[in-house]
């Protein structure tokens, strides 16, 4: 899977916020928060394609954490940004020019 096109990371304060860069206007209503740990998958991901498998492994080397327990935040993760349309399938181009 890859992150959708047109999306960027942006830090506000402490707050990470996913916004639309794709369209002349941001829409604020359809803006994401994300805490610390997603916005650094989120870089981590960049442009490439990725797995649950490949970001629970991240999550492990980075911090100490069980694989279980990594396993389950992805999934809760990966819901979460499927549900806001944050995701693309493997068959559409990757994020560019995040």
């Amino acid at each position: 899977m890859f992150l959708k096109k047109g999306l960027t990371l942006r830090k506000i304060g402490k707050q990470y916020l996913i916004v639309d860069t794709e369209h002349a206007r941001v829409n604020f209503s359809r803006v994401f928060t994300l805490n610390e740990t997603a916005a650094w998958l989120w870089e981590k991901i960049g442009d490439r394609p990725f797995t649950p498998e490949q970001l629970t492994e991240w999550l492990c080397q980075s911090y100490e954490v069980e694989t279980e327990t990594a396993r389950r935040d992805v999934e809760r993760l990966l819901d979460e940004w499927k549900k806001g349309g944050l995701l693309s399938p493997e068959e559409e181009e990757p994020l560019q020019g995040k």
